[in-house]
């Protein structure tokens, strides 16, 4: 398989986007302001990715909370370009884990997507 075909494959599968953040000590005029912010987020997803749980604790680690994203990889830069936009400046810290959805990917694609992730 050529490699632009693999890479319009790959992209094309379904992924699980962990985003852990911490967010920054706010007033309670802030906590108001991000909460109708995040609704706001919540409409404007990239299409094909959706939200499967949002966490407001994160206990065990030293985040704030988390959100668990599924879609294709090609909308997740997408997906954090809205976040940065809407949120960068209440966020401390974040740490994104990626993970193919189902147990079992071809060595050939698990190597493309190494190779191409985000980092944050």
């Amino acid at each position: 398989m050529a490699l632009d075909s693999r890479k319009q494959d790959t992209h094309g599968r379904e992924f699980v986007y962990v985003i852990m953040y911490r967010l920054r000590a706010m007033s309670n005029d802030e906590k108001r302001d991000w909460l109708q912010k995040w609704a706001s987020i919540r409409k404007q997803l990239p299409d094909d990715i959706r939200i499967l749980t949002e966490a407001g604790n994160a206990f065990g680690t030293d985040f704030t909370g988390f959100t668990i994203f599924e879609g294709p990889f090609d909308k997740f830069q997408d997906l954090t370009d809205l976040l940065e936009l809407h949120s960068g400046n209440l966020v401390e810290k974040t740490k994104t884990i990626i993970g193919t959805k189902g147990l079992v990917e071809p060595k050939s694609d698990l190597l493309d997507i190494i190779m191409h992730r985000p980092v944050d």
